[in-house]
């Protein structure tokens, strides 16, 4: 690293963060990697998170809008990597049963209607739906495209 100094790491961070929504822990991972030491990688997010740059509560809400194509296992799990505390996914991240069904459902119409049933289960199943939504949303697109 060039320079480790706390104004070249935090401009650095600014500049990550006007680029992409970043969660906590993308974010002081980024400025670790660049060489900095863990307490000023901390003391650097603090001043982002205070300023408002970063915000996993935001980071969760654009995350969930975004992925409508995974399913509540995947979502979660994907959330976790980022770092998102397990408390604010449980908060934000519901099962609704109705909900997945659907939108296995226009998975499924999107795909059309020649995609064998055996891949419309591994697609689904890859993107973290469970197994009761996969079988009903394979039965209610048959029974509605027949």
């Amino acid at each position: 690293m060039k320079d480790g100094s706390h104004e070249s790491l935090a401009d650095y961070a600014t500049r990550l963060v006007y680029r992409s929504e970043l969660t906590r822990m993308q974010l002081k991972r980024k400025i670790l990697a660049r060489g900095a030491l863990e307490t000023a990688a901390e003391k650097i997010c603090d001043e982002m998170q205070e300023a408002g740059l970063i915000d996993d509560r935001r980071y969760c809400e654009l995350f969930i809008s975004t992925h409508k194509e995974l399913g509540f296992k995947r979502m979660r799990m994907e959330l976790l990597k980022r770092g998102v505390g397990r408390d604010l996914i449980d908060s934000m991240v519901t099962f609704d049963p109705e909900d997945e069904i659907e939108r296995a459902g226009e998975l499924i119409r999107h795909w059309g209607p020649d995609l064998d049933t055996k891949k419309i289960w591994g697609r689904l199943s890859r993107r973290g739906f469970i197994f009761s939504v996969i079988r009903e949303a394979i039965r209610r697109t048959c029974d509605r495209s027949s």
